[in-house]
């Protein structure tokens, strides 16, 4: 059977475990154009896992960040004609994913012209209590799994995790659908045990901006704290109700 192929864009950035999982799984399900946007990387075995990278690898010299797929002009190199994907490197799609999930994507876009793209949605129900911002982490994101859309689907804002974008420039965040499991994905930050952080772990907080990263924090941004605290507001449950 012939696997559609689809531009896969994986922003990078010293974070190299779940960035070889979800290679893994993209080349199982046979997506072969695959392209590794490096973000100045410098953790060593990432480098060396770059270095020897059968699939394309783009490198910057600064990082550029969340919006690096666009701010280095790949997105319009590669997704101006054709359905395209970008992922954050540590979302890896669940065991039990069915593995024509980027096809369904696919037919959703084409279904809903009003959809900019269609993503995973983050399974909760798993996350460790060793991880420390576990229910702040369930607070956040299941506000994402509230809206039901399509069959399938709830509607809910993507930034850069995992999904697929119909093809062009501009698209919106809030323009978008996460799929209901089985269709689904780990973020895998989510699983670590903060008391016990591994080499990689800590190289990857200590070398990433701090204007950057949130959840891989000890303390969360201000801003991410204000809005959980709003979430967490009897006036915003009444609203939910």
């Amino acid at each position: 059977m012939t696997v559609t192929q689809y531009p896969v864009i994986i922003n990078v950035r010293d974070r190299l475990e779940p960035l070889q999982d979800l290679v893994s799984w993209l080349e199982e399900v046979g997506q072969q154009n695959i392209w590794l946007n490096d973000n100045a990387s410098t953790y060593e075995p990432m480098v060396e896992y770059l270095n020897t990278s059968p699939h394309h690898v783009v490198r910057h010299a600064t990082n550029l960040g969340h919006r690096s797929p666009w701010l280095s002009g790949l997105v319009t190199r590669l997704g101006l004609k054709q359905h395209f994907i970008v992922t954050d490197p540590d979302v890896v799609p669940c065991t039990e994913c069915p593995t024509d999930v980027l096809d369904q994507f696919r037919d959703t876009l084409d279904a809903h012209p009003d959809i900019d793209k269609v993503g995973f949605s983050l399974r909760l129900d798993d996350l460790p209590e060793h991880y420390e911002h576990r229910d702040d982490v369930i607070l956040w994101e299941s506000q994402f799994w509230k809206i039901p859309g399509p069959s399938g689907y709830f509607v809910a804002e993507i930034d850069t995790t995992f999904a697929m974008y119909r093809p062009g420039e501009h698209h919106q965040n809030n323009k978008a659908l996460r799929s209901a499991p089985p269709y689904t994905a780990r973020h895998m930050p989510w699983y670590q045990d903060s008391a016990n952080p591994t080499e990689e772990q800590r190289y990857y907080v200590e070398h990433a901006d701090s204007l950057i990263i949130n959840w891989d924090k000890k303390v969360l941004p201000a801003a991410l704290r204000a809005h959980l605290q709003q979430l967490r507001s009897p006036s915003h449950q009444v609203s939910l109700g």
